[in-house]
């Protein structure tokens, strides 16, 4: 994924029949229904009666599984009811799908991955070697525009399923970024630090960016870029194993912040490719939804 489009960027007592048995069966199934919906219909869900652990198996989702064009993702996840969700539990449901949990398994859940940058322990002297990078002017970047004399038209960044639910599917997002990641309400953006962003290639190719400050994000997470990682076929197992050495956090934008300068700081002259080093490979922060881009500038 890349931090641009180009073409318009936006628990229970069982029965022996398997069944909930006794007055609190309604209930219980309820709860089970609603555990389904909030965790994305995951492959395989804990319930606890007592001390003992029940496994509740999830439906496997054949027309998200089959679908082979963001076209067809997007019919599938509105048949499933899924199209609904939010950013963060669209990329659980489709995920935990793409990995589905093998024998013995519990089921995958990206989330797990995704550490909270709030629970991240901070040394006070590092807090106090990086307070110069953190007094920095921190923003995050959206570019886009391959017309260097008129700026885009559009006032809002809109997420990839945003755009293809409207019929306007951008250039830069393949099926593998749908698949794999399950990313899609989120929309995508770099980090400048004083103005300054890491260096990518796909750059050239723009000449417009909308810039937001980041202590003004109230909801965002930061990863290298993760389709290398996850484009590959595995169950459950094999995508946790893949995660685990992923570094990737999620929280406010001020939180972040304070987490990723006091991790960059001595990392290089240059605070912003130090992000690059400091996660592990291309930085991408992710917003879910989509941001207003009230002015464009020129790059």
């Amino acid at each position: 994924m890349r931090a641009h489009d180009g073409n318009h960027d936006r628990i229970h007592r069982r029965s022996t029949a398997g069944r909930p048995a006794g007055p609190e069966a309604g209930a219980t199934a309820a709860v089970l229904h609603a555990l389904q919906r909030t965790a994305g219909n995951a492959a395989v869900s804990r319930a606890v009666a007592g001390t003992s652990p029940v496994m509740v198996q999830r439906t496997v989702d054949e027309d998200l599984r089959k679908a082979k064009t963001p076209d067809e993702i997007v019919a599938a996840l509105k048949k499933s009811g899924h199209s609904q969700d939010d950013a963060w539990e669209l990329m659980r449901y489709m995920t935990s799908q793409q990995f589905p949990a093998g024998a013995g398994q519990g089921g995958f859940d990206i989330l797990d991955s995704i550490k909270r940058a709030s629970d991240e322990p901070i040394p006070r002297i590092r807090k106090t070697m990086a307070a110069g990078l953190m007094g920095k002017r921190w923003t995050i970047r959206h570019y886009t525009g391959e017309d260097p004399g008129n700026p885009p038209g559009f006032k809002e960044i809109a997420s990839t399923y945003e755009n293809a639910a409207a019929g306007r599917p951008g250039k830069h997002t393949n099926v593998a970024d749908w698949r794999s990641l399950g990313n899609i309400k989120f929309t995508f953006y770099l980090v400048a630090v004083d103005g300054k962003v890491p260096p990518r290639k796909w750059l050239n190719d723009t000449h417009w960016y909308a810039e937001w400050d980041l202590d003004g994000i109230g909801e965002c997470w930061v990863s290298p870029d993760l389709l290398e990682t996850m484009n590959k076929p595995k169950d459950a197992k094999g995508a946790r194993e893949a995660m685990k050495g992923v570094k990737a956090f999620r929280g406010t934008g001020k939180e972040l912040k304070e987490l990723l300068a006091t991790k960059a700081f001595g990392s290089g002259n240059d605070p912003a490719t130090a992000l690059d080093t400091v996660i592990g490979g291309a930085f991408e922060l992710k917003v879910p939804g989509g941001l207003p881009a009230a002015k464009w500038q020129k790059k």
